[in-house]
């Protein structure tokens, strides 16, 4: 009698499940449930714009390597209409953006970006990434935990070896241009420097469970990449150590000296061609995504944990064979809110933790964090994306791991133009630490910077970002687009 009745109440529970799925999607007029915590909220959507919109920036900024930039962002967003079923559940229907940025050194950048959560009301998303990536001097500041040490070099005053307390102070030493015995000036202005040419291409498609709260996503990636050494490089701006400004020849570089001395073929790195020629990085992607997060362009509230993997191999057409990997954890709370929530404090915190390897790793994989939440996954260790006071990729290895943490006020909204926007600022702190293997993964060495920056939300999905931030080796200024996570 008891198996009967423990059936009968399985049967009518898996029956109630069903029909409260049922209610709750014909309520909600989706065909399919989604959980609410995927609901965007109340106060976010009564300033989301409807039907077919874009936005767009000129961009204007200030690289201490580059000199002066220019450039924009353009994004196309399809939201539909109030009536469509999932205009409570995503920041948009379907996003294209565009990018194009020039410095004044010469380095520029194309990218075109396609997002569709929830396509032809499924529960797919697909993404596409395209960018062509072409730096004139592309860091770089070696390889390995020994990149935590202070910046060092030979000084040209006195021909000693010593370290240097701030970037400033070690540029200027590395630009000052000595007299040889052919006559010719030579200085180290490049010294961490290369030039890199890039071209990726993304396909991404992930699918929902669990209401949307889990991820399941897998894709593929192709990377094709060339290198040149800066040695013999002309420069035009090298002094003497009296101040006379002279034209020189750039020593050997970083990068060659690091090739040179078997460095790389300790970390199985590969890749630097220094031709004209690209090397081809064939590979396949997927990841594991638990994400309640209710506005992914600007959370206030909600978790993202992810794990996502890269795996490039011969027979995918690959040149190089290796691994790569992400442990991600981040989480927002809102901590005060006022004026029916439109205006707010919010807790943003992040924290990751990388690792590569394999027989033959292409250096360059080792510039970011594996994550398949964006195009090009998380830049590390240093530079706008990851600790804002250290100058982009200062810290390199195979084991990373990073700390954000930022307090986010949102503190005035109005319309202009039919446009919405609001305006806030941003105190934060980053921190970052590297290993050669995860065995070595200690608490000593961590590097961080704190900053403060201001914020321009346009239409809600378009983040303006303006970063300043202070480590122990000097300070940055980024401007740029959406938050770092």
């Amino acid at each position: 009698m008891k198996q009967y009745l423990f059936a009968a109440l399985l049967g009518f529970s898996a029956c109630s499940y069903a029909q409260e799925n049922d209610t709750l999607s014909k309520k909600n007029k989706l065909p399919f449930y989604i959980d609410d915590s995927k609901k965007i909220p109340d106060f976010e959507l009564d300033d989301k714009k409807t039907g077919t919109f874009i936005t767009g920036v000129p961009r204007f900024e200030f690289d201490p390597i580059r000199g002066f930039g220019v450039g924009g962002n353009v994004n196309l967003f399809m939201n539909k209409d109030k009536e469509d079923p999932f205009f409570e559940y995503t920041p948009y229907r379907h996003k294209l953006n565009a990018e194009f940025f020039i410095y004044e050194n010469g380095r520029m950048k194309y990218a075109i970006n396609y997002d569709a959560p929830y396509i032809f009301d499924s529960k797919w998303r697909f993404r596409a990434d395209a960018v062509v990536w072409q730096d004139p001097e592309a860091q770089y500041w070696g390889m390995g935990r020994n990149t935590l040490q202070p910046l060092q070099f030979r000084d040209k005053t006195n021909n000693q070896v010593r370290n240097f307390k701030t970037m400033n102070s070690y540029e200027r030493n590395l630009n000052i241009a000595e007299l040889a015995t052919d006559g010719n000036y030579f200085a180290d202005t490049f010294y961490n420097n290369m030039e890199q040419d890039e071209m990726l291409f993304n396909l991404l498609a992930e699918r929902v469970f669990m209401g949307g709260r889990l991820r399941v996503m897998f894709g593929y990636e192709a990377l094709f990449t060339k290198f040149h050494f800066m040695s013999g490089e002309r420069i035009e701006d090298a002094k003497t150590l009296s101040g006379q400004k002279v034209d020189a020849i750039n020593n050997a570089t970083k990068v060659e000296e690091d090739i040179a001395s078997g460095l790389w073929d300790q970390y199985n790195l590969a890749g630097f061609n220094n031709s004209n020629n690209y090397n081809f990085t064939s590979m396949l992607a997927w990841a594991l995504m638990y994400d309640t997060r209710d506005f992914e362009p600007d959370p206030s509230k909600g978790l993202l944990l992810q794990y996502s993997h890269e795996y490039s191999a011969p027979f995918l057409g690959s040149q190089f064979n290796f691994n790569k990997l992400m442990l991600q954890g981040q989480y927002f709370n809102t901590l005060y809110h006022w004026n029916n929530n439109k205006n707010r404090i919010t807790f943003a915190g992040l924290a990751a933790v990388g690792h590569i390897f394999g027989p033959k790793i292409n250096f360059i994989e080792m510039w970011d964090l594996s994550s398949q939440a964006e195009a090009g996954g998380i830049m590390v260790m240093g530079g706008e994306r990851s600790i804002r006071g250290y100058r982009e990729a200062r810290f390199m290895a195979p084991t990373t791991a990073l700390l954000n943490l930022e307090l986010r006020g949102r503190f005035y909204n109005f319309d202009l133009l039919k446009q919405h926007f609001t305006l806030g600022s941003v105190l934060f702190y980053d921190a970052g630490n590297v290993w050669d293997s995860p065995s070595q993964m200690t608490m000593n060495g961590w590097r961080g910077a704190p900053g403060l920056g201001a914020r321009i939300g346009w239409n809600q999905s378009t983040i303006i970002r303006l970063d300043y931030a202070v480590s122990r080796e000097g300070s940055q200024v980024f401007f740029g687009m959406n938050h770092i996570f």
